[in-house]
């Protein structure tokens, strides 16, 4: 464990965070909670109000936060508050974690749960999978290499009013010189120069928006392969 920083990174409002070894000792991932949701309360709230309109700042009982690390074999593995971060990081110092919103409408998490799961069931496909175990409408991710050979964990997330905005895509780590990614390693979508873009274009033609979404993205960067 010398010298070991723990690693967080959160896709959402693309955050990444360090903890040096010598601010761990004793800690349990309930501490690392507190401590997220007092440094980015302003981006946390931002990001459930863009999922839920009727919520309060302060409503910690409503944004949980969930903790997960990915193992060699691009397994996700549920950490539990309660767990002390010493024994996490000696299976993995990069954890990942997200905001569970909860209550409020969830019409765009079912369309994009039966779009997911006509993904990811396909064998071609087979190295999709869904990030919550049991709830596909929530996203779902890869891990393997891109065309030049570095590993990534790839994220696909509905938008609060999917299919009619595109879902959100990120990339662990993220693409660096590439115009179609931000710095934080989520995916720009392009417009047509004269109006309008390819997504709506593609929820227009296709029944299956996100299939033929990961089909492109897959032939652009290799992604998911």
């Amino acid at each position: 464990m010398e010298g070991k920083d723990l690693i967080l990174i959160n896709s959402e409002i693309g955050t990444r965070d360090y903890y040096g070894k010598g601010n761990l000792e004793s800690k349990t991932f309930r501490d690392i909670a507190e401590d997220l949701h007092i440094k980015y309360q302003d981006q946390i709230f931002e990001y459930a109000k863009s999922q839920l309109s009727n919520i309060l700042q302060n409503d910690r009982t409503r944004l949980p936060l969930r903790f997960y690390y990915v193992d060699q074999a691009g397994n996700e593995n549920e950490i539990d508050h309660s767990d002390k971060v010493f024994d996490i990081m000696r299976l993995g110092s990069e954890v990942f974690w997200s905001i569970q919103v909860v209550g409020g409408s969830v019409n765009f998490r079912k369309y994009f749960g039966q779009h997911s799961l006509e993904l990811v069931k396909k064998p071609k496909y087979r190295n999709w999978k869904v990030i919550i175990e049991g709830k596909p409408g929530y996203g779902i991710y890869s891990v393997g290499p891109d065309k030049t050979s570095i590993i990534r964990r790839w994220e696909i997330k509905p938008s609060r009013d999917y299919p009619q905005t595109p879902p959100i895509v990120t990339s662990s780590p993220p693409y660096s010189n590439d115009p179609c990614w931000d710095t934080n390693g989520t995916l720009h979508y392009a417009r047509f120069q004269f109006g309008g873009s390819p997504w709506n274009d593609r929820v227009n033609k296709s029944t299956n928006p996100l299939y033929s979404l990961v089909i492109e993205l897959l032939q652009k960067y290799r992604l998911g392969v």
